[in-house]
């Protein structure tokens, strides 16, 4: 009777040995060594358990956002079905993350830095350690903007009294009269801006 018991015992563990596997192996962190992002999907090289490398793993990202994760991001890697042939990665955390933020709070980052920050106050943070670029045919401000540094134009300037040039072209024009030689100051224009 105990020589049966044990004899179920072993058949059934050796019976659920391969199972026992796949379900160790359906979820796993791993380290991602580096990423694809020229095919339709991008795809990763991740190192999982004991030094098992995987080669183009698809990477399931959010839809309206994309990222290449840099080499060391923690990911945790999914095997359909236990199966280390068909693999998916989710994620991509790197020591690079912002940290500290409030309840509420997003941020879109780099590993550089740079950063698009949603602070729980209602405030956005853009913070860009070489240059913002919008590209629009048109962009609107409906409040008070202020500006700390130089405020550039490659175009025309204006306002709803007219453009910078139409008030550079009547101050050029314009003539003073009743102007004296010497050191004496010359009468108001005759042509004021307005």
């Amino acid at each position: 009777m105990a020589d049966s018991r044990t004899a179920i015992l072993t058949a059934m563990q050796t019976a659920m040995r391969p199972l026992s596997r796949r379900l160790r192996a359906l979820a796993s962190r791993a380290l991602i060594a580096r990423a694809d992002d020229g095919g339709k999907l991008q795809t990763v090289q991740v190192t999982a358990l004991a030094g098992e490398r995987l080669d183009d793993v698809q990477r399931l990202q959010y839809f309206g956002h994309s990222a290449v994760p840099p080499p060391g991001s923690t990911c945790l890697l999914i095997s359909i079905a236990g199966s280390r042939t068909h693999c998916l990665v989710i994620g991509g955390e790197h020591d690079s993350r912002p940290r500290n933020l409030d309840v509420g709070e997003s941020q879109v980052y780099n590993s550089h830095g740079d950063h698009v920050w949603l602070k729980a106050t209602g405030e956005i943070v853009i913070h860009s350690s070489s240059l913002v670029t919008i590209n629009s045919p048109h962009t609107h401000v409906t409040g008070t903007m202020t500006v700390d540094g130089a405020l550039l134009s490659n175009t025309s300037v204006s306002d709803p009294l007219g453009s910078m040039q139409e008030m550079r072209d009547i101050n050029n024009a314009h003539r003073h009269t009743g102007v004296q030689a010497g050191g004496a100051t010359s009468g108001l224009t005759n042509m004021p801006m307005t």
